[in-house]
């Protein structure tokens, strides 16, 4: 069984990031399993925290990605790059500084909007970020008018081109 944590960029109740993580288990081969870590008492970074006074959720989150496979991060384009909740978790995740969860992970990378970019550009971004850290992207997922291709009523992908795609990068680890 391959064990993957899933980190969604927004904190927003209907977003896409979070609806499509939680469309993944019914996507996923049978092997895979995919726990979905809850950032939202994860503070903003800050290196004095880092020794003893490291906050629980901190180490909770730490502890779920080194314990992991594989790590999947459905980000959102904010102003062309990343969410401060993405960049904030990659940099809890990934100090101290060449011993963090994050190291040599296999990652894929989930990037949609509702617009007609399709978060191509945060994808790239995140490419070019996470090679860094010794991971493997094993795949990226994007895709444009995201809210054209999820059940209006629930957590359910109803494209079967982007439902493909999100088989296919689930099954890649």
């Amino acid at each position: 069984m391959k064990s993957l944590v899933a980190f969604t960029g927004s904190t927003r109740s209907a977003s896409f990031h979070t609806r499509l993580i939680n469309s993944l288990p019914a996507l996923a081969p049978a092997d895979v399993q995919i726990a979905f870590f809850d950032l939202s008492d994860v503070p903003f970074y800050n290196q004095d925290l880092e020794d003893e006074a490291q906050p629980a959720s901190v180490v909770a989150m730490r502890a779920a990605v080194k314990e992991a496979d594989g790590v999947i991060f459905a980000t959102p384009e904010y102003n062309g790059s990343f969410s401060a909740l993405t960049k904030n978790t990659i940099d809890w995740l990934t100090r101290p500084m060449r011993q963090g969860a994050l190291m040599g992970k296999k990652i894929m990378v989930i990037a949609v909007t509702p617009g007609p970019g399709g978060g191509q550009r945060i994808a790239k971004t995140m490419n070019d970020l996470l090679p860094l850290f010794g991971n493997e992207i094993v795949s990226t997922v994007t895709s444009p008018t995201i809210h054209e291709k999820m059940a209006a009523d629930g957590d359910v992908v109803t494209d079967s081109e982007l439902a493909e795609q999100l088989r296919a990068g689930l099954a890649a680890f």
